[in-house]
């Protein structure tokens, strides 16, 4: 009986579909790409069409000789990867690895790996896409070339390397580093606008009370000052102490009246599903993921996960896609799980149908699960806790797509106020008459609009706040009295800056200026927080100096690397390659020739040109020879150079650091000299190091993370310290014995904080909850010890501020490990 070799990407995905296919099929994974440009060199012959050298990865050899003995016993080869740029690149070089074996191959796509998906995609063989492998062909060789002509510019210009990372300038990475950079310039030019906002607590006939906001005075509109809207001449604005205390002394003696009621049903509109961008900005607000993590989860999912006797499924449908298409039957079937889990009146008479960005791809269904029987609380058990969340996410959006719309009764009063002048006020407030597709998911998105929800429109309902705004019934001339206290209030207040960009509202701007797609989002924001070029503030992404530098240095020389319309521009062209509208060597050739002409004027020229940092004079003298020294740009710290190198290299930091202090507690366990805290260049990270430690021939090395002054619960020898909080890396709290002959294996992965349990007397609390619930509490089994922190209390101390399982131990950390002590561990 013959037999056919699929070869698909992840071992994970192997494993599901072979359960699908059965002993007729060999299922084997590539583990991603088989074949790249070698890092070293060019690797791309400029001269002769472009034409890269691919050599197969060091690290795949074994699995592409694998593949070839495969091939040999196969009687037909299915080409599987991912069905996207990058799965028809590794699907093109399989075929090329594989062309020797002479047998019949075929491009086959799954977009769910379910049964009927993995039949529906091999009764559906094609050829390999030609086109579609040019796009990513023209995408790599254009990454390498800027790449690497670009990097020795930053290394003449700035410095060579930064924290032991060599200096790069990816295509793509510049132009989001420069948001993130336009974003920090715009703050810091931002100039506060001070105004007086002026309400009154009022009482009609009905209760409850209710605050109206004053909107116009004296017959003169009030304008409240936005960052988007800076006053004009001849605007009035309430922009000082004195002229808001001259309108609230009248409105404190003035008599009120209602002037007008308005009362209107608001609606708001189902989301649509998720795609990959809104997947990733909700899983950024909602549970705190970054893009790349989100992704590695959604890849997990989409592969298949074991839910007990069925085996491994597919859970969800393919994920980087940019299309809210849903196929009639998945949409047939959410229709019929929402009639049955909240009724009738929850399914909209028609099926709700969204409409796909112009520049959208629509190669791929939105994301959604696969099947309605798998309801994420009926297979939790299977799931890990990020696995669970982010499917959950999945599936709570897909089911809200397709249920009817909020219904809000809305209600706008106008009220005059009679004092020595006339003054108008205006209260507002809406009360949910039907929850419609809210009921499907949780209370945060009543409170705020969800990714990808559609834009408000007049009559539209927007997103409550904390609590619904209730009026009581007013009547059209009613009188009304001022409740005091509060009274007539105003407040100072100043106009905000925007903020600063978080991962969720970077992949939004990337998605809206059409930089970047789907399968490229994670990979740019990740690469733009690795390169130390931003760093994460509070989950905000904040440039560093050296970040701030570099792209001000590119948009004087190089504007087309940084320029948003330009590449959005090549992401066009792009996708016109793929759609065999365009030839990928010509549209390369148009990017890299004026370009490298900048690259040849820049490395020849001897002084930098605007937009680089440049040499200062000082007066400052070398200590060394007695020769004038200048002032030169540093990526931490700017530092002081003497004019007579090479002869002479003395350098002085301009703010040098004061010297390390000594740690008293211990001493050098390798050594016995001092141990010094140092700080960890570009960071706020400290660590111990042993003072014998040198730059050129150190006589000891010792190096270890700071310990926090807790004493390990569980082995009650070791200190808890800071463990994995290198760049790029969530950090946990372990003991300091886990690399010695101990080898304890404690672990926290929230905070612990010095202070000690009131209830169980262990030594330390933890602190949890995020920013919207923060507190401390005991970790000690059947303690349960919790106390509440104010909103903004304590610190992020993890990094990115992600919710994770709370460990327990038993026994109090006074009482020293026990028989059966048990850690959670990630």
């Amino acid at each position: 009986m013959s037999k056919a070799l699929i070869i698909v990407e992840s071992p994970a995905k192997a494993k599901t579909i072979q359960k699908y296919l059965g002993k007729d099929y060999e299922v084997l994974a590539s583990k991603g790409h088989i074949r790249d440009l070698p890092k070293s060199g060019l690797q791309v012959d400029v001269e002769h069409g472009y034409a890269p050298h691919y050599e197969v990865l060091e690290d795949h050899k074994q699995v592409v000789t694998e593949m070839r003995r495969a091939a040999k016993e196969a009687d037909v080869i299915y080409l599987a990867p991912d069905p996207d740029r990058e799965g028809e690149a590794i699907a093109w070089h399989i075929a090329h690895e594989l062309r020797s074996a002479k047998k019949p191959m075929h491009r086959v796509e799954f977009h769910e790996i379910t049964k009927k998906g993995v039949q529906l995609g091999l009764s559906n063989p094609h050829e390999v896409n030609q086109n579609r492998f040019n796009a990513q062909q023209a995408r790599r060789i254009l990454d390498r070339l800027i790449g690497y002509e670009l990097s020795p510019v930053l290394w003449k210009r700035l410095c060579r390397q930064v924290n032991g990372h060599y200096l790069s300038a990816g295509r793509v990475q510049s132009s989001a580093l420069r948001l993130i950079v336009d974003r920090e310039d715009e703050i810091i030019a931002f100039k506060p606008q001070e105004y007086w906002p002026v309400g009154v607590e009022l009482l009609g006939k009905n209760r409850p009370t209710f605050r109206a906001s004053l909107f116009e005075s004296d017959g003169r509109k009030l304008v409240t000052p936005t960052r988007e809207r800076v006053p004009k001449a001849g605007d009035y604005v309430l922009g000082n102490q004195a002229d808001a205390d001259a309108v609230t002394a009248d409105l404190k003696g003035a008599k009120y009246k209602v002037a007008s009621v308005e009362r209107k049903e608001r609606r708001r509109r189902a989301p649509p599903p998720y795609i990959t961008s809104s997947l990733q900005r909700d899983a950024s607000s909602r549970i705190g993921f970054s893009a790349s993590r989100t992704m590695q989860v959604a890849q997990r999912l989409y592969e298949g996960i074991d839910v007990g006797a069925e085996g491994p499924v597919g859970l969800i449908t393919y994920m980087r896609t940019d299309s809210t298409r849903m196929s009639a039957e998945a949409v047939d079937a959410s229709r019929v799980y929402i009639e049955q889990r909240f009724g009738k009146e929850f399914v909209p008479e028609k099926p709700n149908f969204f409409k796909t960005r112009s520049n959208a791809q629509d190669a791929h269904e939105a994301i959604r699960p696969t099947s309605m029987e798998l309801h994420p609380d009926a297979i939790k058990k299977f799931l890990k806790s990020d696995e669970f969340k982010v499917y959950r996410l999945i599936w709570e959006r897909f089911v809200a797509c397709q249920m009817s719309e909020a219904l809000y009764d809305g209600t706008t009063v106008i009220i005059e106020a009679q004092g020595a002048k006339s003054h108008l006020l205006r209260a507002s407030g809406q009360v949910l008459k039907f929850a419609g597709w809210l009921e499907a998911q949780g209370s945060a998105e009543r409170a705020e609009a969800v990714a990808g929800e559609e834009s408000l429109t007049e009559g539209a309902a927007a997103p409550e706040s904390d609590e619904e705004k209730t009026l009581p019934m007013l009547a059209e001339g009613e009188a009304l009295n001022v409740v005091d206290p509060p009274g007539v209030l105003t407040e100072q207040k100043f106009t905000q800056p925007s903020a600063r960009y978080n991962e969720g509202s970077l992949v939004k701007a990337l998605e809206d200026l059409g930089i970047g797609r789907p399968s490229t989002y994670a990979e740019i924001v990740s690469k733009v927080l690795s390169r130390d070029y931003v760093q994460k503030q509070d989950k905000q992404l904040v440039p560093t100096k050296l970040g701030t530098t570099k792209t001000h240095g590119l948009q004087a020389r190089f504007p087309t690397v940084v320029d948003y319309e330009f590449t959005a521009k090549i992401e066009k062209d792009l996708d016109a390659v793929e759609s065999g509208e365009a030839d990928w060597v010509k549209l390369v050739d148009a990017i890299y020739k004026p370009f490298k002409e900048i690259v040849v004027a820049e490395m020849s020229a001897k002084e930098p040109g605007e937009g680089w940092p440049r040499a200062e004079a000082s007066d400052r003298i070398c200590e060394k020879c007695g020769s004038p020294m200048v002032k030169r740009w540093g990526p931490n710290s700017n530092f002081f150079a003497c004019t007579a190198y090479p002869k002479c290299k003395n350098i002085v930091d301009e703010n040098p650091a004061p010297p390390p202090e000594v740690y008293a507690d211990r001493k050098c366990p390798k050594c016995g000299r001092d141990l010094l805290v140092k700080t960890r260049r570009g960071t706020d990270e400290q660590f111990l190091s042993c003072s014998g430690w040198r730059k050129k021939e150190p006589l000891c090395d010792y190096t270890a993370p700071m310990p926090i002054g807790i004493r390990c619960p569980k082995c009650a020898d070791g200190e808890v310290i800071k463990v994995g909080a290198a760049k790029g890396r969530r950090p946990f709290w372990g003991c300091s014995n886990y690399a010695t002959d101990l080898k304890c294996d404690f672990r926290l992965f929230q905070p612990p904080v010095k202070e000690a349990c009131p209830q169980c007397n262990a030594t330390f609390l933890v602190q949890a909850g995020g920013k919207t619930r923060p507190v401390l509490k005991c970790v000690t089994e059947g303690c349960g010890y919790e106390k509440a922190l104010a909103l903004g209390e304590g610190n992020d101390a993890d990094g990115d501020g992600e919710e994770a399982p709370t460990p327990k131990f038993r026994g109090g950390a006074k009482k020293g490990p026990k028989k059966g002590a048990s850690e959670a561990s990630a």
